[in-house]
């Protein structure tokens, strides 16, 4: 039987082998997508919604115009905007891609499969080779399912995020005056 620590570096060997795979222009192209884009808008299903509200609110954070689909909040999506769509393998996911496609927006996936149907409408897909289904083209896990992708997303987003803070010229202090003040934080923390 696998012993916890075991398991810790697995899963750490099979994030690292995941985000090492992920090509370096295609990173700089979703960069440059974000920075040109007037309303960024996210999506994703199931625990791939994690990833997805998590770079939501960095980018917020960073002062870009980011939401994520089918929050009541969310405008309508058109020329000029972007949609960042995590997985991009479902027939749900396909839908909102040819709607943004329809709506004049731009369209960047970040999935494992940049093959599939999807990919066909994409501006860019950044392919980020976690575990979905198993094939050769992925980054082979132990873990159940898709959860190698979504940690994998999590963290890539993450990573990009300090990339875009580089690039933007945007300082942490910017970022924690973005940060809601509703959280209650009080003396040596606030």
């Amino acid at each position: 039987m696998n012993t916890y620590k075991d398991l810790v570096h697995t899963v750490i060997q099979e994030n690292l082998e995941t985000l090492m795979a992920v090509n370096s222009e295609q990173i700089q192209q979703l960069i440059t997508e974000i920075q040109q884009a007037k309303t960024i808008q996210l999506y994703g299903m199931g625990r791939m919604q994690l990833s997805v509200r998590g770079f939501a609110m960095r980018l917020k954070h960073m002062g870009f115009d980011s939401y994520v689909v089918y929050d009541t909040t969310t405008p309508c999506i058109g020329k000029d905007d972007l949609l960042i769509v995590h997985c991009a393998v479902t027939n749900v996911e396909l839908n909102v891609i040819q709607l943004a496609k329809k709506a004049g927006a731009r369209v960047v996936l970040l999935t494992a499969h940049p093959e599939n149907e999807h990919g066909q409408y994409a501006d860019l897909c950044v392919r980020v080779p976690g575990q979905i289904f198993g094939t050769e083209t992925e980054t082979h896990s132990i873990q159940p399912m898709s959860t190698l992708l979504e940690q994998s997303l999590f963290l890539f987003t993450d990573i990009v995020t300090m990339m875009l803070m580089k690039q933007c010229n945007v300082s942490l202090e910017k970022m924690k005056n973005q940060h809601t003040n509703l959280e209650g934080l009080s003396g040596d923390f606030a």
